[in-house]
């Protein structure tokens, strides 16, 4: 199996983990980071689908991915704030973005990496791509 098509497993099995040992009390706010993630990746809560009405429908839950170019071997370089959010540095990372369905334990990707016309980083996007199945595999061995 290529890269390309293993790094789609990777990232939802670190948000399987991430998601069961958070603590989610039926509350999140975004930028929530409670649960176990990869050493050199940040994962957070990014808020909740909302229905028509811009109430917060609580069974769909959007996650960020953060992987850093030195996640391999480094602590997550932490990010700076403006007031309403975190400033994602697209030269140094790459951001993935998940929606998680509750009622049926589904991930559905917001963006891929692969696709050049994505804003996710401005990395590499192969060396990314490797970088993820790099730290999977690296957590293999753990």
């Amino acid at each position: 199996m290529k890269n390309v098509e293993k790094y789609p497993h990777i990232l939802e099995n670190w948000l399987k983990h991430y998601i069961s040992s958070m603590n989610d009390t039926g509350n999140l706010k975004p930028g929530d980071n409670t649960g176990e993630a990869p050493f050199g990746v940040k994962i957070i809560f990014d808020g909740y689908a909302e229905n028509d009405n811009g109430e917060p429908i609580k069974e769909r839950l959007c996650f960020a991915i953060f992987i850093h170019k030195d996640s391999l071997t480094k602590e997550f370089k932490e990010h700076e704030f403006t007031p309403w959010a975190l400033k994602h540095r697209r030269e140094e990372e790459c951001c993935v973005s998940y929606w998680f369905d509750k009622s049926d334990k589904s991930f559905h990707p917001v963006n891929y990496i692969e696709e050049e016309n994505d804003d996710c980083t401005k990395l590499d996007r192969n060396f990314v791509i490797d970088l993820i199945c790099a730290i999977g595999e690296r957590d293999k061995k753990i």
